[in-house]
């Protein structure tokens, strides 16, 4: 990811819709796999800047978090957060079935080689333990905010799913987010790609900073869409979350 955008992460992550449904809907699928209370020994996998740490921290028996980038352990450090390391997501210098949960958010699509990342997921979780994934979804969805983001590619949900399993975890639930946003989202999308384009010397990712009030809004649409989401795979949106038990 461009070293400018850990700078807007670090500064949109606490209040900004995107990051805080994207947060409900973790406490949610925790919730719905059965981890309603303590988690645990949890990590997470492509922390960023730390949003995610603060989130579940409180629960946590223990914590830690990995990136790739210094970058961006620099800004968990602005944090307060000395719980991470710098390391390859898929070469994590953890033990193994080290962990109860494991979380990877916006990580996989990053990542050429993705196959090795879940087998590398799976050496963390222990038996039992969960996996909760998020990344992008439709290929044709294709944006400048892919290329900012120095993404390999998006998903389409069953195949993604089906080597989700065959590296040996079982679906808890796995649905597509953004969908009651999606017939916006996807358009402004596919628009923007049209208009403006795919290369830019300053690419950068189409988060625009809404007023307050509809912040508030998107945010509670996300928040619904958590509490659909414990019982219902929505059927299409701009990107898919799901939580894996390790078999």
């Amino acid at each position: 990811m461009e070293k400018a955008e850990y700078q807007r992460n670090y500064e949109l992550e606490q209040s900004y819709w995107w990051f805080a449904g994207v947060r409900a809907m973790v406490r949610c699928l925790l919730a719905a796999s059965g981890a309603s209370g303590r988690l645990g020994r949890v990590l997470d996998v492509g922390c960023g800047t730390g949003a995610l740490i603060d989130e579940l921290k409180g629960r946590s028996d223990s914590i830690r978090g990995v990136d790739f980038s210094p970058e961006a352990l620099r800004f968990c450090a602005r944090r307060g957060l000395k719980c991470v390391v710098l390391a390859d997501a898929r070469e994590v210098p953890f033990s193994d079935a080290s962990f109860d949960i494991v979380t990877a958010i916006g990580l996989i699509e990053h990542l050429e080689d993705d196959d090795g990342f879940l087998a590398e997921m799976h050496r963390l979780v222990r038996p039992g333990g969960l996996l909760v994934l998020l990344t992008s979804s439709f290929p044709w969805l294709w944006s400048m905010h892919d290329v900012a983001n120095q993404h390999h590619r998006r998903y389409y949900l069953r195949p993604l799913r089906a080597r989700v399993e065959t590296a040996g975890f079982k679906t808890v639930r796995f649905s597509h987010m953004n969908f009651l946003l999606f017939p916006l989202l996807a358009p402004a999308l596919v628009a923007h790609r049209w208009i403006v384009g795919l290369q830019s010397d300053h690419p950068e990712r189409i988060l625009p900073q809404p007023p307050r009030f509809v912040n508030a809004m998107l945010t509670g649409i996300l928040r619904i869409e958590a509490v659909l989401m414990r019982r219902l795979t929505l059927p299409w949106g701009v990107s898919m979350i799901g939580s894996f038990r390790r078999r």
